[in-house]
């Protein structure tokens, strides 16, 4: 279907609509078709991303429920799988504000084809364990992948295409 602009979010955040209005009203459109909100991944308004690790080796995944965060301490850095190295900024960083990682409800970057195949190979790359028990092992830690990276963006997956199918 054709879109004449986006605003992200579930919901979209106040400041984002306030925005959206401005430019309809002012006549100062940007492309059609564009996202009306930044343009760079959430870590980068993260307040934890001091401690966003450059190099991890992931043993295991944990689950947001299964223990109390260091609220000063980036998720992936603490096993946690937050979506915000491939979801889109604008919602003030509200999830891992309230000590929560980010489900990715912004969607991604203009830079990401596909947000939860970026967020998955990302982690699968990290992965310390070399051998296939190992992996499983880790890999165990994530028991819903679909739920967990493709939460809002399943029908754009790449991962559900149909190879006779044109890109």
């Amino acid at each position: 279907m054709d879109v004449d602009f986006y605003i992200p979010g579930c919901p979209p955040t106040p400041n984002l609509t306030k925005a959206a209005f401005e430019a309809l009203l002012s006549g100062k459109l940007p492309p059609k078709g564009a996202v009306l909100a930044p343009d760079i991944a959430l870590c980068d308004e993260c307040e934890r991303k001091a401690t966003k690790p450059t190099d991890v080796a992931f043993t295991e995944f944990k689950r947001p429920h299964q223990g109390l965060w260091d609220s000063g301490k980036c998720f992936l850095a603490q096993g946690v799988v937050c979506m915000g190295p491939a979801t889109r900024s604008g919602c003030g960083a509200a999830c891992t504000s309230g000590n929560m990682p980010c489900t990715g409800c912004f969607g991604p970057t203009s830079r990401v084809r596909d947000q939860g195949a970026k967020m998955l190979s990302s982690l699968c790359s990290n992965v310390a364990a070399k051998d296939v028990a190992g992996i499983q092992q880790t890999l165990a830690g994530i028991p819903d992948p679909v739920g967990t990276f493709y939460r809002y963006g399943l029908a754009k997956s790449l991962l559900r295409r149909r190879v006779d199918l044109p890109a």
